[in-house]
């Protein structure tokens, strides 16, 4: 048990003090605004305040975890500390250079998010704009560096603490934007592509779109058995993110009521874990995500609780909102599309903070770390090169003991990406290696 003092104890307080010690440093803690209960207590102790007044282990406050409004500006870089950019500088008295919490719940809240910004053409929040990027650590889950560290300290002054280590997890997902290229898309839009195949001369394309018309296993995108068999052979967890969104020019699935569609659905819920993949329309349209988490729950005969935004669309608060209104209890949202690496600086799942409302809350995010199409579309890397990131990406999630979440497509296992599914399957041997807590490969030393 630790005992924190602070002389007002406000929401965004204890959000940060229940991420640093609760979710990561996973050891009891109390706080207390009596600096009575304080002065007297035997137990391992910190004051979070703005001056030190006698105190043992002292933490100069920024003023932002008892603020109620939201800064205009974002915080200005004072200084290093670990090879890490300040963001919010403390006095020399100070037990760390810098305010923790502050950093913390700054970038664990995506409070940038919630300022003006330049968007880019799917109106998302670019990853080049954010702080992480701007400053040179975005591969890097520097929270959790920072928030080790502080455990590392507090234990040279309190021997009595214990930390327990953390073990590393690893998840496979897989997004369904398209379950077939051709197969159950309907007789206008077959009959309308083989028509474009064949006046192009694409005479390759319109025979696969005949031959998937008849048998749904000869289509390209349908690669279910092959995601199936590694994740069995490297007893890997896997989960789907299923669009289920109206037709639409950037959500393409067959339609919810196709009977083949349907029944693929059926068969992957009976052996893994399903989620929605809330469609592209539905960021202008929340209501459509109410809509589509039922025909997905009628469809698969189970409550859908966890989501993975189409296009990873986003916006804070709303889309968050509209979620728990919904019942989601868990998102998989935070990653850029651009970038690979640590949206919120964090490897580790943890509670949402409603930054407009001020509040904590019960919605549990899962920030993602890597996507095939970011190194492959958006970077324009090798496989040899994307390899190379994923190890390194790994290697990091691994040291904090955080959780390592990919995200694959099943249209990238066609026999035409086999360089790509031999990159998956690298990152799976890589993930069973570390899920059993074996010392870190040859080439990662």
């Amino acid at each position: 048990m630790i005992l924190i003092y602070t002389h007002t104890i406000t929401p965004r307080i204890t959000y940060s003090l229940d991420l640093v010690f609760g979710t990561l440093l996973n050891i009891p803690h109390h706080l207390t605004d009596s600096l009575e209960v304080y002065q007297t207590s035997f137990l391992p102790k910190i004051a979070y305040t703005h001056a030190n007044k006698g105190f043992g282990v002292f933490i100069q406050s920024d003023h932002l975890l008892f603020e109620n409004h939201i800064r205009p500006a974002l915080p200005v870089v004072s200084g290093n500390y670990l090879n890490f950019p300040i963001f919010f500088k403390a006095n020399e008295e100070s037990f760390l250079p810098y305010d923790i919490f502050a950093t913390v719940f700054y970038f664990a809240t995506r409070y940038e998010e919630y300022l003006p910004y330049e968007a880019d053409k799917h109106q998302r929040f670019q990853a080049e704009q954010s702080m992480a990027f701007k400053n040179g650590i975005l591969n890097e889950p520097f929270i959790n560096g920072l928030i080790e560290d502080f455990a590392h300290q507090l234990k040279k002054s309190f021997e009595s603490l214990e930390f327990p280590r953390r073990n590393f997890n690893y998840l496979s997902t897989i997004d369904i934007d398209n379950a077939f290229a051709y197969a159950h898309k309907g007789l206008k839009r077959n009959t309308g592509g083989l028509v474009k195949d064949l006046l192009s001369l694409k005479l390759s394309n319109a025979g696969k779109r005949i031959e998937s018309a008849i048998n749904e296993t000869k289509d390209p995108y349908n690669t279910f058995d092959l995601i199936h068999s590694l994740s069995a052979k490297s007893q890997t967890a896997l989960q789907y993110f299923v669009l289920i969104g109206d037709y639409a020019t950037y959500d393409k699935n067959p339609h919810y009521q196709n009977m083949g569609f349907r029944k693929l659905l059926k068969s992957l819920s009976d052996r893994h874990s399903i989620g929605l993949h809330p469609s592209y329309e539905s960021f202008l349209q929340p209501e459509k995500i109410q809509i589509e988490k039922k025909r997905l729950e009628e469809i698969i005969e189970r409550k859908i609780t966890s989501v993975r935004c189409h296009f990873l669309r986003i916006k804070f608060p709303e889309t968050y909102r509209h979620f728990i209104s919904n019942g989601i209890t868990d998102d998989y949202t935070m990653i850029y599309a651009s970038q690979s690496g640590f949206r919120t600086g964090l490897c580790v799942p943890y509670k949402w903070f409603d930054l407009e409302k001020n509040e904590a809350t019960a919605l549990t995010l899962h920030p993602s770390t890597v996507m095939e199409g970011t190194l492959r579309d958006y970077n324009n890397y090798s496989p040899e090169k994307a390899n190379e990131v994923i190890r390194e990406l790994m290697s990091k999630v691994n040291e904090f003991g955080g959780e390592f979440v990919s995200i694959w497509h099943n249209d990238s296992f066609v026999s035409s990406q086999q360089n790509w599914i031999e990159v998956y399957k690298k990152m799976l041997v890589r993930s069973k290696h570390f899920t059993e807590q074996h010392p870190p490969l040859e080439e990662d030393n």
